[in-house]
């Protein structure tokens, strides 16, 4: 790599970074706002950058608002799991992505709890898994490989909910089949009413996220095409 195009790679790794740790220490109205930049972050950086930077993100910023233990674990886990599959996908791979999805849904469908929480909570989740294949074959216009404005706006939309959800499937994955809701809530009562507020808001999460996709991240990626100011993914 030369000196330029490591200036570059240093440059884009930096601003990320320090996006993410901005946006990670607002939080309104449900959940820190690092969820809304994990999409564009995996698409640009890949999964391999991608990984590191939203684990600083993510650590820094906690530790800038004092947060618990359990916010690094949720927090660090779900949001580098989100910057992944973006990264993922957007290269095209699907099989890591789904074989995520598949495992962390089976744990919790099979757990006593999941079982008994109402189906609708895991509808946005159940749609992701469903969306893993055809966002990963859309990837070659979110590139700019193949042509067609139409089709690069929809595999960014596709690529940005599953990473989205997937985020949000890691902390339930978490919270529930891994047993993190004991150190929380003391009956099961209290974790279906959290949980029921969580399902909630997260699906006001997806729309925003949505909405960000094709407001914000299609255009920033147009330009980088467009430019040519650097290829991404960068890994």
């Amino acid at each position: 790599m030369d000196v330029g195009n490591r200036s570059k790679l240093i440059a884009v790794v930096s601003v990320f970074a320090a996006l993410h740790v901005i946006l990670d220490v607002g939080m309104y109205p449900f959940r820190r706002w690092a969820i809304y930049v994990e999409p564009l972050e995996g698409m640009m950086l890949g999964p391999v950058i991608g990984l590191p930077v939203a684990l600083i993100g993510a650590s820094i910023s906690r530790a800038i608002v004092g947060a618990s233990l359990l916010s690094f674990v949720y927090g660090m886990t779900a949001e580098s799991v989100g910057v992944v599959i973006a990264g993922l996908l957007v290269k095209g791979k699907w099989k890591i992505p789904l074989g995520l999805y598949a495992v962390m849904l089976a744990a919790y469908f099979l757990h006593p709890y999941g079982q008994r929480m109402p189906i609708w909570t895991m509808l946005d989740c159940l749609g992701g898994l469903l969306l893993v294949y055809p966002a990963a074959k859309l990837s070659g216009y979110v590139l700019g490989d193949k042509t067609g404005i139409g089709k690069m706006t929809l595999g960014v939309l596709l690529i940005s909910f599953v990473a989205t959800v997937g985020d949000s499937l890691t902390r339930v994955f978490l919270l529930v089949p891994a047993g993190l809701y004991k150190m929380e809530f003391a009956t099961f009562e209290a974790l279906y009413n959290v949980f029921m507020i969580g399902a909630a808001g997260s699906y006001i999460e997806d729309a925003v996220v949505s909405i960000a996709s094709v407001l914000v991240s299609v255009p920033v990626l147009i330009f980088l095409q467009r430019t040519k100011i650097i290829k991404y993914p960068l890994t």
